[in-house]
């Protein structure tokens, strides 16, 4: 489950296309994971999880008694004609995202919970504002695997800024992490919030912290440094490893940098994740745009785009 990959390996990566597999990730049938097998299906576990799967017309349904966010399984599904995006089948029909890459005959995908799975030819998005915009592969590949949406059918604020309720969001939507309640924070409603269960998932793998204890400011914007700790913290909580390079970061604001966010940044920039500019500028509130970036090189980084 753990993901290697160099600086080298990322340029042009999503510019170029989605169908052209990373050499880092060449496939290899592991051997000591436990696994069950279909016709064009493999589950993996590599935690002793029981698993049943199954294939039924369109849906690969997969369940085990171990899943969750610290132990999650891969699923291999070989597409013998099948074509489109992977998604998961949730309640009364809606497909959202799931976490992961393709190798043009199969796919390999990464869920922390049990799931129906089935590729989806749903038209993509075609966002007006982005056409200029250097963020325009990056916005387009996540919009097409379901992991980011418009402000608008055909707007997607490219400039705009983020919440921390969005972002935590969208990175347990793009990670597949299986939501958690929370009742630890009294600004958010666990029946009611449309968020609670994603900042409950990225809170229990020490991903986001609240404000205090007890507020979480879901309204509150995430400025560039905090989607760094978070991104950062989510390749900790998926067992990422990094080749070792020695990291010059080119931000001439970049010295006072210490610790976790010093750790953090050296990464995403080690892996292309972060823009080269003249300063970090680590306190600018980030846009929907270059958070787009950011996610989708940090998911490939992860092996799940």
């Amino acid at each position: 489950m753990k993901g290697k990959i160099s600086k080298g390996v990322l340029v042009g990566l999503l510019g170029v296309s989605l169908a052209i597999p990373m050499q880092a990730y060449a496939y290899q049938e592991p051997t000591s994971y436990v696994h069950m097998k279909t016709p064009n299906m493999t589950v993996y576990s590599a935690y002793g999880a029981t698993i049943n799967a199954s294939e039924k017309g369109d849906i690969f349904s997969i369940k085990a008694n171990i899943v969750n966010n610290r132990q999650p399984l891969e699923v291999e599904i070989f597409k013998n004609g099948q074509d489109g995006v992977l998604k998961q089948v949730a309640k009364k029909g809606v497909l959202e995202p799931v976490a992961y890459r393709d190798l043009n005959d199969r796919v390999i995908a990464t869920i922390h919970n049990n799931a129906e799975l089935k590729f989806d030819n749903s038209p993509p998005n075609y966002f007006r504002d982005i056409g200029r915009s250097s963020y325009s592969s990056y916005i387009t590949t996540l919009s097409n695997r379901g992991i980011v949406q418009g402000k608008t059918a055909d707007n997607f604020g490219v400039n705009d800024s983020l919440t921390r309720a969005q972002v935590s969001a969208l990175l347990t939507r793009a990670f597949s992490f299986q939501q958690v309640q929370t009742k630890q924070f009294k600004d958010i409603d666990a029946k009611k919030s449309w968020y609670g269960g994603y900042v409950g998932a990225l809170h229990s793998l020490g991903i986001i912290n609240g404000k205090t204890p007890t507020i979480f400011d879901p309204n509150g914007k995430i400025t560039r440094q905090q989607a760094i700790l978070m991104l950062g913290r989510t390749l900790d909580a998926v067992d990422f490893v990094q080749e070792e390079e020695f990291v010059i970061l080119p931000y001439q604001d970049s010295y006072y940098l210490q610790g976790e966010a010093l750790r953090h940044t050296e990464t995403l920039y080690a892996i292309g994740a972060l823009d080269i500019n003249t300063n970090l500028l680590p306190n600018q509130f980030i846009t929907r745009g270059e958070f787009a970036k950011m996610l989708a090189v940090t998911l490939s980084a992860a092996g799940r785009l």
